[in-house]
């Protein structure tokens, strides 16, 4: 193990870990859009701290179980420069789909930079260098992490069993939801880590930082598997839902990566900023979808190929993420979730989106003018009317 530390939580009084914990901050249920000067909660009990053992074995996390779809509704939670965070129930009413809050919590003294949901949990982390932890079955906020001594980049559910935290100060924590224990401190980088990925097996994880290096972890023994240097400086990475590839995304840029080949197997160079990646999977195909600086969601083929684009919003977009959700028919889609700094949390539907840039490649290749076809139609529309900067979508089922 290359390091462990106590656990630091910022409450006077412990409290035995998860069942026992108690809180007055349940997330406020609101029929109507709030406002933003929501109440804040009473200062919870936090998990009792416990040392984090020394194991030769390292954080052995389990394989994930495939993932069921979201049924009745999903929730998509979402973090603001505001400090708020929200929590945004997606649920169809009859054909429709609808969004409406089921929280609002002033969560952080800081801006709020990544969110995750692992199950029946659900973890935030800001500039304040702290991790707020609520459980979203029983309606109540657990406590807080503080393992870090910087800003926190980058939360990674895998399952409900275990998170993965990255920071301003150079390391990545791995957390047991059991009992919040700090089960290990992965330490290899040489500045600031910007975004972290867990394979889908839990076998492996990827970090990217200030030291253009992009690390792979063996998470079997917590220890690294390799190091290499990064033509620039990374910014996101993510693995495909197969898990037999991964992307580097830098500023313009967006490399295409398979397992065990140092080389990039393609690149995907873009005239905008890219600020979010997503790898998606649709009808056997694998795709990539890039948010950027000019309002759009632009969309590659696996092997790197531009297909397209979508005019999703009025502002940059900061965060995507996706999930599977059961429609009125029966059928099941994925929903990719879109936020932007204009304040809006939308959803569209993952089909709709290949379809229309499908529908444009054919009438390029058709040479014919396709500038005043209509734009894709999100599902479902919220406006936070706040500046959001990151975006966790899942699905119902807490265990």
């Amino acid at each position: 193990m290359e390091g462990g530390q106590r656990k630091r939580v910022n409450n006077d009084k412990q409290a035995k870990p998860d069942k026992r914990a108690r809180s007055d901050a349940k997330p406020t249920k609101s029929d109507a859009k709030p406002t933003a000067a929501a109440k804040s909660p009473k200062s919870p009990k936090s998990v009792k701290a416990k040392p984090a053992k020394p194991a030769s074995t390292g954080a052995a996390i389990p394989a994930l179980p495939t993932t069921q779809p979201a049924k009745d509704s999903f929730l998509i939670s979402a973090g603001t420069y505001e400090r708020l965070l929200y929590g945004i129930e997606g649920r169809f009413v009859g054909s429709q789909l609808t969004l409406n809050p089921q929280f609002i919590i002033p969560a952080h003294t800081g801006c709020i930079k990544a969110v995750s949901v692992g199950g029946r949990y659900l973890a935030s982390g800001s500039t304040d260098e702290s991790i707020r932890l609520y459980d979203l079955k029983k309606r109540v906020e657990l406590g807080s992490l503080h393992e870090h001594t910087g800003t926190i980049t980058s939360l990674h559910f895998h399952g409900h069993t275990h998170l993965l935290s990255a920071s301003t100060d150079g390391a990545i924590c791995i957390y047991r939801t059991k009992d919040w224990e700090p089960l290990k401190v992965l330490r290899g980088h040489k500045g600031a880590i910007h975004s972290i990925a867990i394979h889908p097996t839990g076998k492996l994880a990827l970090s990217v930082a200030e030291d253009r290096t992009i690390i792979i972890w063996n998470l079997l023994t917590g220890k690294r598997a390799s190091r290499t240097k990064t033509p620039q400086l990374g910014e996101i990475v993510a693995w495909s839902p197969s898990g037999t590839t991964y992307v580097i995304g830098y500023a313009t840029e967006i490399q295409l990566h398979k397992v065990g080949q140092s080389e990039a197997i393609a690149t995907i160079f873009s005239s905008q900023r890219i600020l979010s990646i997503l790898v998606v999977a649709c009808k056997g195909k694998e795709y990539v979808l890039a948010g950027c600086q000019d309002k759009r969601v632009y969309i590659y083929s696996a092997e790197g190929t531009e297909l397209g684009s979508v005019l999703c919003h009025e502002n940059r977009i900061k965060g995507l993420s996706s999930v599977d959700m059961t429609f009125p028919d029966g059928s099941i889609h994925t929903i990719i979730v879109s936020v932007s700094s204009d304040g809006r949390i939308k959803a569209w539907k993952l089909d709709d989106m290949i379809e229309s840039v499908s529908v444009s490649a054919a009438d390029k290749d058709k040479n014919e003018d396709a500038a005043d076809r209509e734009e894709v139609e999100p599902l479902a529309n919220y406006n936070a009317d706040v500046r959001l900067t990151c975006v966790a979508a899942s699905n119902n089922i807490y265990q």
